[in-house]
């Protein structure tokens, strides 16, 4: 699919999740920029079918989809090819649309199906008007200083609407909106979760159970560690161990069940629990962090795997992965990078794509961020330099977002406590 498709969140005040909305380029930005845009002019939706092949589960754990939508894809059977039930997803108009009397009626047939729609709103109130019925979203796209006052005459225009507050970049200004009583935004899109916000009074003092984290994973960092010394480790903590042993009965071949972390240990081998410690570990310290840090973790630990060999360091996939997996070690610590990278030890490689933003690996960490954000014009850009082609990107993304979908549902039977 020569299309470059990302899922970003959508935030309560109290950082809860509560949907996703597709952001999207079609082909390269900078060879398409002189063209029009064959995605206005397509009768099917291409997200539509992206979410069929990848699955809504992949894409966002099960939460509501907002699809943007053409005026042409709005006066085909839209949902023909939609596989999961109508409250699951949220039709975006697209903001081209002139919402003519045909339009209104379409949007009047759908909502009667059960569908759901949601509008941009760049601070012209008379642009609403005809819509108020069918509208259940609005995209607030105005300045974050005016989000508040705004949010207030949206609440009185349309009291049952949802209102998300669009581009928040910072931790401070979404605590400034949440914490302003006047506010009547419902949820928030931009990567302010992705920094870390530290109060200058916090020692930042770790909790010893993720202490024992962050020993587990400098033992097995070692070329050659103990696995005695592994164990004794991870039976500190209940969960793992469970989830350890529950790993290597199913991987292990042998008719008879592994009965103890010793034998697993000896079974499964060192490159192996270096890797399951690594995305287990990394697991167990986000939660005390918003849940969507662990999506990401994971998810851009696999792209930046999966874009290794695109990169030239195919031999390099396994450090790549741990570079992407410690990306926001920072964030779910609370402490600075250089502080997190004192208390685990990695490769001098991902020591310095983390810590110094330099080298080879941070080349490919920087276009998975960029990626994350939806920056298409830089994307475009690496992807001419390096010779890459949007289908590889694409694909490389889209395993990424299924794998960590067969992960989560990777479920520890309690029987076995």
């Amino acid at each position: 699919m020569n299309l470059l498709i990302v899922p970003k969140p959508l935030f309560t005040e109290k950082m809860v999740v509560e949907g996703y909305y597709m952001a999207a380029q079609y082909g390269n930005a900078i060879l398409e920029s002189t063209k029009s845009n064959p995605l206005d002019r397509a009768m099917d939706s291409p997200f539509i079918d992206f979410m069929n092949q990848v699955g809504l589960e992949s894409l966002t754990q099960g939460k509501p989809i907002f699809i943007p939508i053409t005026q042409i894809q709005l006066f085909t059977e839209l949902t023909r090819n939609v596989t999961v039930e109508p409250e699951k997803i949220v039709f975006l108009l697209d903001e081209k649309i002139a919402f003519t009397d045909a339009v209104i009626e379409r949007c009047k047939h759908f909502s009667e199906m059960g569908h759901k729609f949601a509008m941009y709103f760049s601070g012209k109130m008379d642009a609403l008007e005809p819509m108020k019925p069918y509208i259940s979203f609005v995209f607030a796209k105005v300045p974050s200083e005016n989000i508040v006052s705004v949010s207030g005459t949206l609440r009185k225009e349309m009291p049952k609407v949802t209102i998300i507050a669009t581009d928040v970049t910072e931790k401070p200004v979404f605590d400034q909106i949440t914490q302003h009583r006047d506010s009547k935004i419902d949820l928030f899109d931009g990567p302010f979760y992705k920094v870390r916000v530290s109060s200058k009074a916090k020692q930042n003092a770790l909790s010893p159970l993720k202490t024992n984290y962050i020993q587990l994973l400098n033992i097995v960092s070692q070329d050659d560690f103990d696995y005695q010394t592994f164990t004794k480790t991870i039976r500190q903590d209940t969960a793992l161990a469970i989830q350890f042993m529950r790993l290597v009965n199913t991987a292990s071949k042998s008719r008879s069940e592994i009965k103890n972390l010793n034998q697993a240990a000896a079974m499964l081998g060192q490159k192996e629990i270096k890797k399951w410690v690594s995305t287990a570990v990394s697991n167990a310290l986000c939660v005390d962090s918003p849940s969507e840090i662990m999506r990401l973790s994971l998810i851009r630990a696999k792209f930046c795997e999966n874009l290794a060999r695109h990169f030239e360091m195919a031999v390099q996939q396994e450090n790549l992965f741990l570079m992407g997996l410690f990306s926001v070690l920072d964030v779910v610590l609370d402490i600075p990078i250089e502080e997190a990278f004192k208390m685990v030890f990695v490769p001098p490689q991902i020591h310095n794509a983390l810590v110094n933003k330099e080298g080879d690996y941070f080349s490919v960490l920087f276009f998975v961020q960029q990626y994350e954000m939806g920056h298409w014009k830089e994307i475009s850009r690496v992807a001419l330099v390096r010779n890459l082609t949007i289908e590889q990107i694409h694909y490389a993304y889209k395993e990424a977002l299924i794998w960590y979908s067969d992960l989560i549902n990777m479920t520890v039977d309690q029987s076995d406590l």
